[in-house]
C-alpha cells in the first residue's frame, strides 16, 4: 500500500548566479506520475519551495515527510507525519532559502499510507459478511504466508475466495473516504500492491475498512457516501497484487506514512460469530 517518491534540487551556485536566478518567475512542476494517485507537486518562487500533497482517489491518508536541507528553513521541523483528514490536497511543507547569497540545496522523500491515525488500537465492533447471504471460503487468513505475514501491514486481513463480479457489501456502516476503480493491472509481484482498485470506509470509532482488488469499473459507491451494513459498494475482481479474483478485507488504522496497523475483527453472521479465519474453511 505504501510508496516513496524522492525529489531533489541542488543550487550550489555562485552568489551572482543565485541572485540572477532569483529574478526568474516562479514555476510549478509535478513529481513523476507513479500511477498510485498520490503525488507531491512542487511550487517554487525565487526564495522558497512549497510541497503540495495531492491524492486522486482517497481523502483519508497519512503522510510522512523526510528532508535534507542546506541553507533552507522548513515551515516545520522534519521529519514529520501528518493526516490528510478529509483533504484531497494540502500544503505539506515549505522550504525557504535562509541566505540568498549562499548556495542552497534540498532533498526530500515522502511516504504515504491509506487511513488516519487514532489514539486507541481497540476494535470492539461487529462486522457483517461483506457479501450477500450465504457461506464464503477463506482463500488466505490472518498471517497467511503469501501476503499477510508479519510486517506486511495485512496481518489480520482475510482474503475471501469469490468469483470476479461478486457483489461486495459494506460490513459496517460508515463514510466512504476512498474509491478507485480505474486500474486494469494485476500480478503476483508486490510492486502491484498500490495499484489495486478499492473502496475504503471510515467508521465512527476512527477505524477503516479496506475492500480491495475490485474489478475495473467495479465501484458502486463514491467518496462522501454514508453507507449502511449490507449496502452494495462494489464488484470483486483481480487488480493490484493478486493471483486470482478475490476480496481482500481488512480493518486498519495508520501508524504513520510508512506503516498501517491491521486490526483483528469480529464477524457476526446468521450461522455464528467468528474471530478466527482458517484457510479453506467456509464462514
Amino acid at each position: 500500500m505504501r510508496t516513496l517518491v524522492p525529489g531533489r534540487i541542488r543550487r550550489d551556485l555562485p552568489a551572482l548566479i543565485v541572485a540572477l536566478f532569483a529574478l526568474l518567475p516562479g514555476r510549478a512542476f509535478a513529481a513523476e506520475d507513479n500511477h498510485t494517485g498520490f503525488r507531491v507537486v512542487q511550487e517554487r518562487t525565487d526564495d522558497s519551495v512549497t510541497l503540495i500533497m495531492k491524492s486522486d482517489y482517497c481523502i483519508e491518508y497519512t503522510v510522512t515527510l523526510e528532508a535534507t536541507l542546506k541553507n533552507m528553513t522548513p515551515s516545520r521541523a522534519v521529519p514529520f507525519t501528518v493526516d490528510a483528514a478529509g483533504r484531497r490536497s494540502f500544503v505539506l511543507a515549505r522550504f525557504k532559502v535562509t541566505d540568498k547569497t549562499r548556495p542552497w540545496h534540498y532533498e526530500y522523500n515522502y511516504h504515504w499510507e491509506y487511513g488516519g491515525r487514532r489514539n486507541s488500537t481497540t476494535n470492539d465492533a461487529d462486522y457483517a459478511m461483506p457479501f450477500g447471504p450465504g457461506r464464503y471460503v477463506v482463500m488466505q487468513g490472518p498471517r497467511g504466508t503469501f501476503s499477510h505475514f508479519a510486517g506486511s501491514g495485512s496481518e489480520n486481513a482475510v482474503d475471501w475466495d469469490v468469483p470476479e463480479g461478486t457483489i461486495i457489501c459494506a460490513a459496517r456502516e460508515g463514510r466512504v473516504v476512498g474509491v478507485r476503480d480505474d486500474s486494469t493491472v494485476s500480478g503476483v509481484d508486490p510492486k502491484f500492491k498500490p495499484l489495486g482498485n478499492y473502496v475504503i470506509i471510515k467508521h465512527a470509532d476512527g477505524t477503516f475498512a479496506d475492500y480491495h482488488h475490485l474489478q475495473t469499473g467495479g465501484a458502486m459507491a463514491k467518496i462522501g457516501d454514508e453507507v449502511k451494513v449490507g449496502q452494495p459498494i462494489g464488484l470483486s475482481g483481480q487488480t493490484g497484487f493478486a493471483s486470482k479474483p478475490h476480496l481482500h478485507f481488512m480493518v486498519f488504522q495508520a501508524i504513520d506514512g510508512k506503516k498501517v496497523l491491521s486490526l483483528p475483527f469480529r464477524l457476526k453472521t446468521d450461522h455464528g460469530t467468528f474471530t478466527d479465519f482458517i484457510r479453506g474453511r467456509s464462514y
